[in-house]
């Protein structure tokens, strides 16, 4: 709708609704009076040419600013639709950074059970400090999403092993 009222002028529009109106109006005023055997004279003439003159131009003038209003409409309703869908994106972000951050939290006590064993493998207990530090970076890059996309947000939060992996 916005191509629609960007691309023509209202002038535009009621000229060209106009004169197709006109010419369809004395073709049919014609065709009408070649079918009946008698001759157009010239008030019904001038009538063929006024009416659709004083119908079309208003109609479409009207009818142009009612499409202006739509697209103004159209327009609010697409910013109003972005804006909730940022609302229920940054609160769900928000659930689970809550839910994640306590996990993380509640590992650390893993963590230190792991470091009190002496016989724990070092190796694996590496890999648990990496998992954690690589859950917490990923959080961090899925809160920093600014333009709320499907694929950006799943760009977030593919980490560097799983893109390595991917390209593979």
């Amino acid at each position: 709708m916005q191509n629609f009222t960007n691309k023509f002028t209202r002038i535009t529009l009621v000229v060209s609704t106009t004169i197709i109106s006109i010419v369809a109006s004395l073709s049919i005023m014609y065709i009408v009076s070649y079918i009946m055997g008698v001759e157009v004279r010239r008030h019904e003439l001038l009538i063929g040419i006024i009416a659709p003159l004083l119908i079309a131009s208003s109609i479409s003038w009207f009818l142009y600013g009612l499409l202006k209003r739509l697209s103004v409409l159209e327009e609010e309703l697409r910013q109003s639709i972005s804006k909730e869908k940022e609302a229920i994106y940054l609160a769900s972000i928000i659930g689970a950074q809550h839910v994640t951050n306590n996990l993380l939290n509640q590992l650390q006590l893993v963590e230190l059970e792991i470091n009190r064993q002496p016989s724990f493998d070092k190796e694996i207990a590496k890999c648990f400090v990496d998992m954690q530090l690589e859950a917490n970076g990923l959080m961090k890059k899925l809160s920093s999403v600014k333009e709320i996309e499907a694929d950006e947000i799943k760009r977030s939060v593919s980490s560097d092993k799983n893109s390595e992996l991917n390209s593979q």
